[in-house]
């Protein structure tokens, strides 16, 4: 009996062994997880194969309402707005309802009305471009044309079209779409201005929420290069030390402003004609000419098109945008300090 006895305890023992060291155990379910996520987020549905190292299983995915959320078919949910509804996740004969809420802490007046409404609403007129690199079509313009990025080769010109320049991420918040832009990326802005004077504009307002990411210390950071090609290097910038510049020689704000990991609303007013020239940082004047000369105040859009971050010798550190706005006028003093910081709708 008690040889027997240790026979038995054996089997046991080596059945137990051979279940834990199974190399390829069978599906006998599903486990999930209820989901509560912010508005914005992206990542994986929270449902598991039942035992968690179950290799024989596929799961496949259908969501009950994709204006909330939307899944691909690795799994992968993206948030389109705020609600509930279910996944439904399944293989086999075993199916799970996984419930999802999307939300948001963010108060309502200010992710239902951002600096791209109060722009259309507000200051429409003579506006001839809006772009506010909303994440799912980060290229398509609220108003004007699409911007076309390119990505150079390392040579000094424009490159090709390609997306590769740039990621796309969150802006303010969940609700604002931006771009962080990579070394020497560069995107096609159709500016639709009134040419009054061959080879110049008369007026324009420009409007940039742009932010400096860690890192960028000792670094320029572009905001436009006017030549189309990329032939030329930056001409609209943040210098490494933090002050606003603009031209080649240029003109330049007369103390360090900017700083990293916080988003600026740039607004720059050029009259080529009437020797003006102002630039204002969240609502408030950093550069301030009203007597330049006609040959002071040369360039700064004197194409068709110019590039947003262009900048030909790759050695300037990336940049996030989140809004581009151009008007065929000057905006007043009152009305750029109404547009307020980023923010602030």
């Amino acid at each position: 009996m008690k040889t027997l006895k240790y026979i038995i305890l054996a089997a046991a023992a080596a059945f137990v062994f051979a279940a834990c060291n199974d190399k390829d155990p069978k599906l006998k379910g599903i486990e999930f997880e209820a989901m509560r996520i912010p508005y914005g987020y992206r990542g994986a549905v929270s449902a598991y194969p039942k035992p968690w190292n179950c290799t024989d299983y596929h799961f496949t995915y259908k969501v009950a309402d994709e204006s909330i959320v939307t899944v691909n078919e690795l799994g992968t949910l993206e948030t389109e707005w705020l609600g509930s509804t279910t996944i439904t996740v399944s293989s086999g004969s075993y199916s799970v309802d996984v419930p999802v809420e999307v939300y948001t802490d963010i108060p309502e007046e200010i992710w239902s009305y951002q600096i791209g409404d109060m722009i259309k609403d507000k200051f429409s007129d003579k506006l001839t471009g809006l772009w506010e690199f909303n994440i799912k079509t980060p290229m398509k313009a609220t108003v004007g044309d699409d911007l076309i990025p390119h990505y150079p080769d390392g040579k000094g010109d424009i490159g090709p079209v390609s997306n590769d320049g740039y990621t796309t991420v969150l802006g303010f918040h969940n609700f604002d779409g931006a771009i962080l832009t990579k070394y020497s990326s560069c995107f096609e802005l159709k500016h639709k201005l009134t040419p009054t004077i061959p080879g110049a504009w008369a007026t324009y307002t420009i409007l940039i929420d742009a932010m400096r990411p860690q890192g960028s210390d000792n670094k320029y950071t572009t905001f436009f290069s006017y030549d189309p090609t990329n032939g030329s290097d930056q001409y609209i910038y943040w210098r490494k030390d933090g002050i606003f510049q603009f031209g080649g020689g240029g003109y330049r704000s007369g103390n360090e402003y900017f700083s990293n990991d916080k988003w600026f609303r740039i607004v720059m007013v050029k009259d080529w004609v009437g020797g003006i020239m102002k630039v204002f940082a969240n609502g408030e004047p950093i550069f301030y000419k009203t007597d330049l000369t006609t040959a002071d105040i040369a360039g700064w859009f004197p194409f068709e098109t110019v590039l947003l971050n262009g900048d030909n010798d790759g050695d300037d550190a990336p940049l996030y945008f989140s809004t581009v706005a151009v008007w065929d006028k000057i905006l007043s003093d009152d009305e750029i300090k109404a547009l307020g910081a980023p923010d602030v709708y």
